[in-house]
């Protein structure tokens, strides 16, 4: 029994030798050498998570030559040491080595390590090409926001719509940002309230990390209402007929008298 105690005591001595520095997040793995630690886009930042091995381990170092497009901050914590490192839009797609030193008061423990950047880990998909409503009701277009890098994201959506035609825009120029965490989907809705009846197609755009755009096209047919009907000139002309000038007016002049 004594002996089998032993033998238990000397395995994981030999590997928490081997296997002495480890990664938290966003990948969970014992490090040794020429590990890789995460790919993010460009504009964006990585977030490394090292443990500090119940005490072992009371700060860090990080050794590296890399451009000037990069910056890295280190932060202290209880049970854990964060490495961030942050890249601007210009830094070029490639991958990128560095070296961690792990110290406490009688172990140092160093461990090469390398990083990807690239491009095509965000895309967008349209779910609903077209929508059908009435006049001052909702009508919604959802997104799916893909962030397949291990770094989170911010995606912007931006429309050709007026702003007043939105729901709950950020500004005049910006309908919403989103940030998306790292290897996930997130739906998103661009709300739409329609001012006129008739149809109409707009477009939006989203802007991902500042670095890539994708352009969708959308339909809208809002049908019009009672009230929309006599409320229409203080909102604009019908999209869809310029013929109906004449009585467009005569409308108007009703809703003037009767408001």
């Amino acid at each position: 029994m004594f002996k089998k105690a032993c033998f238990v005591v000397l395995l994981v001595l030999l590997c928490s030798t081997v296997f002495s520095v480890r990664l938290v997040d966003p990948i969970s793995k014992d490090l040794s050498k020429d590990n890789f630690v995460g790919s993010f886009v460009p504009g964006s930042t990585l977030e490394l998570i090292f443990s500090k091995e119940l005490g072992k381990f009371d700060s860090l170092e990080f050794n590296s030559s890399l451009p000037k497009e990069f910056s890295v901050s280190v932060e202290d914590y209880l049970e854990s040491i964060k490495v961030f490192i942050s890249s601007d839009i210009k830094a070029i797609p490639s991958d990128y080595e560095f070296e961690v030193v792990l110290k406490g008061r009688t172990v140092e423990e160093s461990v090469d390590l390398y990083f990807l950047v690239e491009k095509r880990l965000l895309d967008v998909s349209l779910n609903n090409y077209s929508v059908q409503t009435l006049v001052g009701e909702k009508a919604e277009y959802e997104f799916s926001l893909i962030n397949n890098s291990h770094a989170d994201a911010e995606f912007k959506i931006q429309t050709s719509l007026p702003w007043y035609w939105l729901s709950n825009p950020a500004s005049t120029s910006m309908y919403k940002t989103i940030i998306v965490p790292k290897k996930s989907v997130v739906k998103e809705k661009l709300v739409v309230i329609p001012k006129t009846p008739g149809e109409l197609y707009f477009t939006s755009k989203i802007i991902m990390n500042t670095s890539e755009t994708k352009e969708f096209s959308h339909y809208l047919d809002s049908k019009p209402t009672l009230k929309s009907k006599f409320n229409s000139v203080l909102n604009g002309l019908p999209f869809y007929s310029i013929s109906q000038l004449p009585s467009y007016f005569v409308t108007g002049l009703f809703s003037l008298l009767f408001n």
